[in-house]
């Protein structure tokens, strides 16, 4: 029998914070494309809140979710390149 994990995420703003920088992006329910004024990536609105909750479930912030380091804004591969030089 396959064994399922269910874990309880706080679905609020997930559809209004950017799935891909973090930014707010208040919207009414009837649009339904999420277009980032921060960073510009434009998305399903619910496609933007399904990332976010997955995120959201996994423990992951935007910025781990995306794989950049913080202090650089390097991604991880581009840090263990820095790093190996």
């Amino acid at each position: 029998m396959l064994e399922v994990k269910t874990i309880a995420v706080n679905p609020q703003n997930t559809s209004q914070d950017c799935s891909n920088c973090g930014g707010k992006v208040p919207k009414e329910l009837n649009i339904r494309t999420h277009s980032c004024p921060h960073c510009g990536i434009v998305i399903d609105r619910d496609l933007n809140a399904a990332i976010n909750i997955k995120n959201r479930a996994v423990g992951h912030s935007v910025l781990k979710a995306r794989g950049a380091r913080r202090d650089t804004g390097a991604t991880k591969r581009e840090a263990h390149t820095i790093a190996s030089a």
